[in-house]
């Protein structure tokens, strides 16, 4: 600050300490700081897991095991079809899938279906005492029952499954061979394949779902 500071009374001492602290402070207001500058903090990394987010997937997928676990490179390809997440894998000439839902009931997918559940291959799946169960039928009508193949002299196209529960979610995961050839099986194949979906609110396969839909399966 410009100009000078006259002290008359020069035989206060009190008076003169406290011209020459505000002659200090007055000087600051001009000046240029030496404290370091306060830095923002580093933006945090959020690292809590989501409950339901979707497993890493491989070109080359890792052991697959029908434990009802999606894990991290168990599989190639993952789709939403409505309700249902769908991941899958192709190893020679046998797909292996997982179903996953948003309930505390079955799941299902119908394979090429003629109209609405006709024709359809169906695989349904839900939980029981902790432990999965499975059931391979064909749909005989577009709305209905559909009884199983073995109830039409057939028999499941079904080779390995496994299923679990957690957290509202219900996954079913099966094998099957990509074209098994009976009289009442329906082939998949690399590319798309027209299936229908549904889910329900209990374990019971007999009972009407709780919601449906259509949709495209990429293999």
């Amino acid at each position: 600050m410009k100009g000078v500071l006259r002290v008359k009374n020069k035989k206060n001492p009190g008076f003169i300490a406290v011209l020459i602290i505000i002659s200090l402070a007055m000087a600051g207001c001009g000046g240029s700081s030496t404290e370091a500058p306060k830095t923002a903090p580093a933006a945090q990394t959020a690292t809590a897991a989501v409950a339901d987010k979707q497993p890493l997937l491989a070109a080359k997928p890792s052991e697959w095991k029908a434990d009802g676990v999606i894990s991290d490179n168990e599989y190639s390809k993952y789709q939403k079809i409505g309700e249902v997440e769908v991941y899958s894998r192709i190893d020679g000439d046998v797909v292996r899938i997982a179903l996953k839902a948003k309930t505390n009931g079955y799941v299902a997918i119908g394979i090429d279906p003629s109209v609405s559940m006709k024709d359809a291959d169906i695989v349904i799946g839900g939980m029981k005492d902790g432990k999965a169960f499975i059931s391979n039928d064909f749909g005989t009508v577009a709305r209905g029952p559909h009884p199983t193949k073995e109830s039409q002299g057939s028999k499941t196209n079904i080779t390995a499954y496994g299923g679990s529960r957690k957290d509202g979610f219900t996954i079913i995961e099966f094998e099957r061979k990509l074209a098994p050839g009976g009289n009442v099986d329906k082939a998949l194949k690399m590319g798309e394949n027209k299936i229908i979906w549904a889910i329900g609110d209990s374990d019971d396969l007999t009972a009407k779902h709780s919601k449906r839909g259509s949709g495209t399966l990429n293999l």
